[in-house]
């Protein structure tokens, strides 16, 4: 397998690791900037659009591992070549928040059109390969009660890429995840995604242990900012609430406030990793 497509890819970007106390989410302002590179389409029924605007500031954010993005395919005569797998089977939970079932559904197919938007053109597949196809697949995606058809939108894909840009890696939808192992569900990040069972658990600290911590993931906040004038106020999006010192099924990213009787109030955003014996503090000073 040529290895120059997989180096091309960890170029582009690579996997943000998890961090201490990192930097605040963006705001208002940076999520309308996106707007450009995805205007809203006629057919979006209301609300999609603020999820599709945060779900692209997702994708930027939390990209796919690049080795997962092109591995070695035999074709027709038994040879490998590089081939783009546009079926993500990696778990990649967030905590409930609020929302009724049609607006998480929602929410999960806005990320990942949003993460097959970015991976299309991280593996510089001209536009005229995946644009409609990607668009048909949403909207293929918001009519139906699951998500849009992967072996349809690969199809399309692959025979514009036979004709638009021969040399690039082949486009091809896995027809499932169930014999990968730790494989989950291919959309479970979202307003309300539901973690598997038994869910992984962690437990929060604040030092000093007087702190008092708000917890929203990071894809609702971001929709928040972009309906709410102050989404950092508890009332207006929907903050929860966290005990210390109790294991909680928390997993993926968020973006925290914590406060201390004093009045000190830190904020940001931490990738929240569960575990056996994983416990995340949250410091009043330091990082």
């Amino acid at each position: 397998m040529d290895g120059r497509w997989i180096a091309l890819a960890v170029a582009a970007t690579a996997p943000a690791g998890a961090a201490a106390q990192t930097d605040d989410p963006p705001d208002a302002t940076a999520l309308k900037a996106l707007e450009a590179g995805v205007p809203p389409q006629s057919w979006y029924p209301d609300g999609y659009y603020d999820l599709r605007i945060a779900a692209e500031a997702e994708a930027a954010e939390n990209p796919r591992a690049a080795e997962r993005l092109v591995t070695a395919m035999p074709d027709a005569a038994g040879k490998l070549r590089p081939r783009y797998d546009i079926v993500d089977c990696a778990p990649d939970h967030a905590a409930a928040d609020s929302g009724d079932a049609a607006t998480r559904r929602l929410g999960d197919l806005a990320l990942e059109v949003a993460r097959l938007r970015h991976e299309f053109a991280r593996l510089t597949y001209p536009t005229a390969v995946y644009a409609e196809p990607l668009l048909a697949f949403e909207r293929a995606g918001i009519k139906a009660t699951d998500a849009g058809d992967y072996s349809t939108l690969a199809t399309a894909a692959e025979a514009n890429r036979q004709r638009i840009a021969p040399t690039l890696p082949a486009i091809a939808a896995r027809a499932s995840c169930s014999a990968e192992k730790g494989a989950g569900p291919i959309l479970t990040r979202g307003i309300g995604a539901a973690l598997p069972t038994p869910r992984p658990s962690v437990t929060l600290a604040t030092q000093p242990a007087t702190g008092e911590v708000l917890l929203i993931s990071a894809f609702a906040f971001k929709v928040c900012t972009r309906k709410q004038p102050d989404p950092w106020d508890r009332f207006q999006c929907k903050w929860n609430e966290i005990e210390t010192g109790v294991k909680k099924p928390l997993s993926g990213r968020f973006v925290y406030q914590v406060k201390w009787p004093d009045g000190t109030v830190r904020k940001g955003t931490r990738e929240i990793v569960p575990g056996p014996a994983a416990t995340v503090t949250f410091k009043k000073t330091g990082s």
